[in-house]
C-alpha cells in the first residue's frame, strides 16, 4: 500500500513539470489545409525526472482531451494534434504525437483558455491567450520563449521557423511552427 502511494505521488509530482510550449491555433489554410485538422498543441517536460502523460487531460472551453499512456522524457516535446493524419501529412514524421480519446471541437481563433490537468484534477498549467499575441492564421505556431517564465503574453511570440520552403503567394516564406522541436524563439 505504502509503495502505491509513493508512485501515485511521484506520479503527480512529475505531471507537475508538463508545460505549454507551442500551439498551432489558427493554421494558415492556404499552405496547411482546415483548422479542424491542422490544429495542435506542444507539450514540454520542463523537469528533470520522465512524466507519464496517462490520465492527465487537456482542455479550453469546447475541447476535453484525455491523454493516454504516454512517457515524456526530460526536456522532450511532444504534439497533442487534431488529426494525427493530416498533420503527419504535413510535418513528417519526427514529432512525438500523444494519444489522447475525447472530441477536438477546435481551439478558437480569436483566443481561448488552455488548462493542463494532473490525474488528480489539479490544474498544472493555465495559459489564456488572444489573437492580439500574433500568429493569428498567417502561419506561424505562438512559442513560449521561457518554460521557466511567466505563463502570460510576455513570454509568448509567434514562430519564426522558416526552414519550411513552402512560400505564400506574396513569396514569403510560410511558418508552420515548431512542433516537436526546440521553439525557433529559444
Amino acid at each position: 500500500m505504502l509503495t502505491v502511494l509513493a508512485s501515485l505521488a511521484l506520479l503527480a509530482q512529475a505531471s507537475g513539470t508538463v508545460v505549454l510550449s507551442e500551439i498551432m491555433y489558427n493554421p494558415d489554410g492556404q499552405t496547411l489545409g482546415a483548422d479542424d485538422d491542422m490544429e495542435w498543441i506542444e507539450l514540454c517536460n520542463a523537469g528533470s525526472t520522465e512524466a507519464n502523460l496517462a490520465g492527465m487531460m487537456v482542455a479550453d472551453r469546447g475541447n476535453q482531451l484525455f491523454l493516454e499512456d504516454f512517457i515524456l522524457a526530460p526536456g522532450a516535446r511532444a504534439v497533442v494534434c487534431a488529426n494525427e493524419e493530416a498533420f503527419r501529412a504535413v510535418y513528417g514524421n519526427t514529432a512525438q504525437t500523444v494519444p489522447w480519446s475525447g472530441e477536438w471541437t477546435k481551439l478558437s481563433n480569436s483566443g481561448d483558455e488552455i488548462s493542463i490537468y494532473a490525474c488528480d484534477g489539479t490544474v498544472i498549467e493555465y495559459l489564456s491567450f488572444s489573437d492580439t499575441w500574433g500568429a493569428d492564421g498567417d502561419g506561424p505556431s505562438l512559442e513560449r520563449m521561457d518554460l521557466a517564465g511567466p505563463n502570460d503574453e510576455s513570454s509568448w511570440q509567434p514562430s519564426r521557423d522558416y526552414a519550411n520552403p513552402t512560400a505564400h503567394e506574396n513569396g514569403e516564406a510560410a511558418c508552420w511552427g515548431t512542433p516537436g522541436e526546440e521553439n525557433s524563439l529559444n
